[in-house]
């Protein structure tokens, strides 16, 4: 099933397929602020109905960066600590590993999160999430 939602200006879109919330950003060139990390975790909670899932985020090419506030924001939602059971990124930058890795380290140590080069595996760990938390 594909339901999705973009943002108003296009630069983000989420969808669920196979009980996998998926979000792709479109825009190489985005920052994130606590205003449009608050969005997107309005968009998860709709999206998942809430049913706890893994969330695949695509951020192939991407060269943007995030604010301290935004990334810990997002991190301690109450959101995405009940509706998303594990964060697979794709990358295939140095500065989205970096981002990515920074993010992990600073923000979501806790949560389930990884990094990947190819969908193919960051697929299978979805897989293997929704496995190991009976989704």
């Amino acid at each position: 099933m594909t339901m999705p939602i973009l943002d108003q200006s296009e630069k983000v879109i989420f969808w669920i397929e196979n009980d996998i919330l998926f979000c792709q950003f479109n825009q190489s060139d985005c920052f994130l602020t606590e205003d449009s990390a608050e969005a997107y975790l309005l968009k998860i909670e709709k999206l998942t109905a809430g049913k706890p899932m893994p969330l695949l985020i695509d951020i192939r090419n991407f060269i943007g960066n995030f604010s301290p506030i935004a990334a810990k924001f997002f991190a301690d939602s109450l959101i995405v600590k009940k509706f998303v059971i594990a964060q697979a990124f794709v990358i295939n930058t140095l500065h989205s590993k970096l981002l990515i890795g920074s993010y992990k380290r600073l923000f979501a140590q806790d949560a389930h999160v990884q990094v990947f080069e190819d969908t193919e595996t960051a697929l299978a760990f979805c897989e293997e999430s929704k496995r190991n938390f009976n989704v």
